[in-house]
C-alpha cells in the first residue's frame, strides 16, 4: 500500500451502529448507522458515505486541476444524489450517482482554462474512476 491508501477500522456499538477509526489519521473518527427502521440514524449510512466519498474526490480533483492551471474559482459547492434500484436478483443497489459541482472562475480571462479543466478533471478522480470501472472487493469473515 502507498502512503495515500487508507485503512479504516469499524467496531460495532450496537446493532447497525459502528464507530469508524481512520488508521494513522490526525483527526477523530465518526459513527455510521443505518436509517430506521433497522438503525437509529446515528450517523451517515453506507449510501451517504459512498456519495460523500465520490463527491469529495471529484470536488478535490477539480480543485487540484484548477490549481495546476492557476485558475482561481469561487468556493466549490457539490451535491451528490444517489439513485437506488434493484439488480437482476432483486437486491437493492446504488444504480447511479448524480454529481453536481458548482463554481466559476473569479476572472473571466481564465474561462477557457477553466473549461479545459472541467473537461478533463474526472479522468483523474481516484474514487469515482474506481466506482465507474467496478472495484473488486475481496472479503472474508473470521472468528475474532
Amino acid at each position: 500500500m502507498s502512503a495515500v491508501d487508507g485503512r479504516v477500522e469499524l467496531e460495532q456499538v450496537e446493532k447497525y451502529e459502528f464507530t469508524v477509526a481512520f488508521a494513522d489519521a490526525p483527526f477523530p473518527g465518526l459513527r455510521v448507522d443505518e436509517p430506521p427502521p433497522v438503525g437509529n440514524d446515528a450517523g451517515p449510512n453506507p449510501v451517504q458515505s459512498l456519495a460523500m466519498a465520490v463527491g469529495h474526490c471529484m470536488s478535490s480533483t477539480l480543485m487540484n486541476t484548477l490549481e495546476r492551471a492557476r485558475v482561481r474559482v469561487a468556493p466549490i459547492r457539490t451535491t451528490v444524489r444517489a439513485t437506488l434500484g434493484e439488480n437482476a436478483q432483486g437486491r437493492r443497489r446504488v444504480r447511479e450517482l448524480h454529481v453536481e459541482i458548482r463554481t466559476h472562475p473569479l476572472d473571466e480571462a481564465d474561462r477557457s482554462r477553466f473549461e479545459q479543466c472541467v473537461r478533463i478533471f474526472a479522468d483523474f478522480c481516484t474514487v469515482s474512476g474506481a466506482v465507474r470501472e467496478g472495484v473488486t472487493i475481496d472479503h472474508s469473515v473470521r472468528p475474532e
